[in-house]
């Protein structure tokens, strides 16, 4: 028998001010390496889930234990590699204002995947750029420009100097961790003073959320924390970071890749018509419920 690890808010002491959204749906033997590869199409497995009611804060209640969890993801897949010149585009374009003013020094990705970021910040004039990631075939599949940069694993505090970095970023992975406070931090401690620090999470209210409900895509195993635009700067900046902006983000992946991940009836048949049309690679930018977040580390002084 599993023992899971109960969560508590990251802002409310006491424990008690969460309301019931969703029961567990799943069985221990449910869960696999293919439960836990980004963006997958969901089987919509999810945790007990619960939501702050002081802050929206939704998060799951019982989880299962680092240990495991860091093994699920050292052998889950690598499923969107097709997409990975887009996703980049994409989070660089909200970023571009910012880094304009910005030293461009070394850069940190937390949760880097096969590292196309880090490719996107070298072509953006950073000198030097780290990632850390615990799919192994993630890191396989990285470009001979990037792999050397690449540790596997979680993200470790002891892994890099404090101060170090110009940029700390992290896209689609503080949802993921068991304890986002203590990431945060440890991420305040890896960022130089000025440096930035640039997230991406899904919008536990944004309207495809709202709309789906228990349906919607993020509501999943992988995901242990969903902030909202609301906490994901409280979040940064009880770790210490000066919130600058709070944005959505635009995907424009094809229409294929929408009706595939979408919560709809007769998706596939929809899916199969869309390709043999044509219409599936139509790119469609849609901002459905991710939020971007770029704060700074106070200068000293």
């Amino acid at each position: 028998m599993t023992e899971y690890v109960a969560k508590p808010c990251l802002f409310c002491p006491g424990g008690a001010c969460f309301e019931e959204l969703y029961p567990r749906n799943f069985r221990d033997e449910d869960l696999n390496p293919a439960v836990f590869s980004a963006r997958r199409v969901t089987e919509h497995f999810h945790y007990r889930m619960v939501r702050c009611r002081e802050t929206g804060l939704v998060f799951s209640r019982e989880v299962l234990p680092d240990a495991v969890l860091e093994k699920l993801y050292a052998e889950s897949r690598v499923t969107f590699n097709a997409y990975a010149g887009i996703i980049r585009s994409d989070y660089w374009k909200p970023f571009a204002p910012f880094a304009a003013e910005a030293e461009r020094g070394a850069a940190l990705e937390i949760g880097c995947s096969t590292g196309f970021f880090l490719e996107e910040l070298l072509d953006r004039g950073y000198r030097e750029v780290h990632g850390c990631e615990p799919s192994a075939e993630a890191r396989r599949l990285a470009s001979p420009r990037v792999a050397g940069a690449i540790l596997g694993g979680l993200f470790s505090d002891s892994a890099f100097p404090d101060a170090l970095f110009d940029l700390v970023c992290s896209f689609q992975t503080l949802d993921h961790a068991g304890d986002p406070a203590a990431l945060l931090a440890a991420c305040y401690r890896k960022t130089r003073p000025g440096g930035l620090l640039y997230l991406i999470a899904h919008d536990a209210e944004s309207l495809q959320a709202r709309l789906f409900g228990e349906k919607s895509p993020i509501i999943d195993v992988e995901h242990i924390y969903l902030f909202n635009r609301k906490t994901l700067p409280l979040a940064a900046a009880r770790a210490g970071y000066r919130p600058l902006s709070v944005f959505p983000i635009r995907n424009s992946y094809p229409l294929q890749y929408w009706i595939t991940h979408a919560p709809i009836p007769f998706r596939r048949a929809i899916a199969r018509a869309a390709e043999a049309t044509g219409l599936g690679r139509l790119r469609l930018p849609l901002g459905l419920g991710n939020i971007g977040m770029v704060a700074r580390k106070p200068p000293k002084g």
